[in-house]
Parts: C-alpha cells; structure tokens; sequence
C-alpha cells in the first residue's frame, strides 16, 4: 500500500493522556475535553467481550453513544470464531471507538482552521500565535506555508484536515486486516497495510521482492494504526481524488459518505477499481452507514451508565 511517511491502564484517563501514548502523533490539537478515556488489552475475544459488556456496549444499541476504549491488541485468538457475524461484530466494536476518537482529533485541528478561517475573511491580522498554529499544521499535513499568504495556506489545510467516515475506515480495516486475522494485524497492530521506508521500524514481509527495502510498518497500539491511516490519506498525493470528492461535499453542504470517497482509493491497492468495488460492497453488505451519525458518549452518559451499574 501507498505510505508518506501496556499493561491495562486504570480507569477513564483522559485523551490528552491517550496523545502521549500515541507514537505516531504529531497533532497539535487541543487537550480533548470530551469523554474519559479507557484503554484496554485483552488476549482472547470472550475477554473482551466481557470488557464491552461493563460499558453496556452493543453494537446495534448505540443511542446512548460509543464508550471511548482504545485498545492495545486485538484479541490473538480472532480466527478461532467459526461464525463471519459474531467475528465481524467483534470487530467493528473494537475499531468503532478508535476511529472517532482519532477523528475527533481531527475535528479539533479543523475547528482550530475554521475559526482562523473566519478571522482572515474579516480582514484581521493574525497574531504570532496564530501564525505558528498554521505553521505547525502545514508542517504535519504537508502543505508548504507563506506567512504573506496565510489564507491561502488555510484553505488548503481545510482541504486535507478532515475526518474519515466510519464507514470506510471500518470497511478498509477488515479488509487489510483479514478481521483483524492477518499476520501484520497481530504481530505489527497493523491493520491496514501501511508500509515504512525505515529500516528497522517494521516487519519484512515474506516474498518481498529482492532489492526492495519497504518494510511493513509496526504500531504500539491498535489505535497508532488507526491515526496514522487517517493521516495517511490526509496527507498522501495519491490520495488527492479523496480529499477532492470529500471537499467538494463540503461544499454542498453534504457530510462525506464513506462509498463515494471509496472512489479516491484506486491506488491504495493493485487491484485499482476491483479494491474500490470491493470496498463499496463492504460497506453496503454490512450497513456500515448506520454509524455515519454516531458520536462517542458524553461524560453525562458516562456516569449516568456508572451510576446504573452500582
């Protein structure tokens, strides 16, 4: 694939904690001041399971929101479950929380351009504070900044400093990840492909051609791999079709769905328009669009849910 470059913790730390921990980050987002935060690392599936159930966590019951658990692993015992809808359950529960975590992320850096947006349309000089908060993002998303033209360097952040629908990012997972069964997925917290130039930062994969030196990339936790995904199509130039489709219903006032910005991924694979089908078939037979509009629970859902539990 394209690629730019524990022990369980206590209970409900928060996301700021969860940045630290982040070894791929480079965000400059805000200390996040939503739900606590829980990371969590089970072996084996039945163990989760358990652990989901604490949070009265169900994944056709989602009105009171998604419990914001980040985990470690995946359980190593995935490929054992006989039944694809009890694996699949498994695993688009254990992916759900992360990807809104990691977009929410997103959306704080994006709040931070929005408002600096607005205030160079009214014709406002920009202080040096602000000044070093485009610089800083135009750093991390790859888009070269004029302090002469700041705006201009804004608008092309807003182009890539967006969020990934659930939906796709669900769907990609499961199918670079075998569900969560493929050996990078297990060994690396890999789940979808990414590749390093770094000698030493990732697993040499069998039958790597000779004279090649990629190697496929290696994560601490589950949920590196999920942000450095989202940044990866963020930021990647053979990703620029996405990030296009994705602006362009921004600006129809239309929230990026997941199917129509599949479209953008022909390179992600060698299978060019087969892989994007097969996406798009993912995301259909499975319904992921039911999680377009869900959110992670607030903190008055946290400890109302507590409260039930004593």
């Amino acid at each position: 694939m394209t690629k730019t470059n524990v022990q369980k913790c206590g209970f409900y730390l928060f996301l700021g904690l969860c940045l630290l921990v982040a070894t791929n980050s480079t965000s400059i987002a805000p200390t996040y001041q939503g739900p606590d935060i829980q990371i969590i690392g089970q072996e084996f599936y039945k163990d989760l399971e358990s652990e989901f159930q604490l949070y009265r966590y169900q994944i056709d019951a989602l009105d009171e929101g998604v419990p914001p658990l980040i985990l470690q692993t995946l359980p190593s015992d995935l490929h054992t479950i006989t039944s694809s809808q009890h694996k699949k359950r498994i695993f688009f529960k254990s992916l759900l929380p992360m990807v809104l975590l990691a977009n929410d992320e997103i959306r704080a850096e994006r709040q931070q351009l929005e408002a600096l947006n607005e205030h160079l349309t009214a014709s406002l000089p920009l202080d040096a504070s602000q000044l070093q908060t485009i610089s800083v993002l135009a750093e991390r998303y790859k888009v070269k900044f004029n302090p002469a033209t700041p705006q201009r360097t804004v608008h092309k952040l807003l182009d890539r400093v967006d969020i990934i629908p659930a939906d796709l990012a669900l769907a990609q997972a499961a199918n670079e990840s075998a569900w969560g069964t493929s050996r990078f997925s297990q060994v690396a917290n890999n789940l979808f492909g990414e590749w390093t130039f770094i000698q030493g930062q990732g697993i040499v994969p069998e039958g790597r051609p000779e004279g090649e030196t990629y190697e496929v990339q290696k994560f601490s936790t589950v949920y590196d791999s999920v942000r450095s995904y989202l940044h990866n199509l963020n930021t990647h130039s053979a990703y620029q079709h996405l990030r296009k489709l994705r602006s362009a219903s921004r600006r129809s006032g239309i929230n990026p769905k997941g199917s129509q910005l599949a479209e953008g991924l022909v390179l992600y694979s060698a299978r060019g328009k087969d892989y994007v089908k097969e996406l798009q078939a993912m995301i259909r037979t499975n319904q992921l669009n039911r999680f377009a509009g869900v959110k992670l629970r607030t903190r008055k859902q946290l400890i109302r849910l507590a409260a039930w539990d004593k």
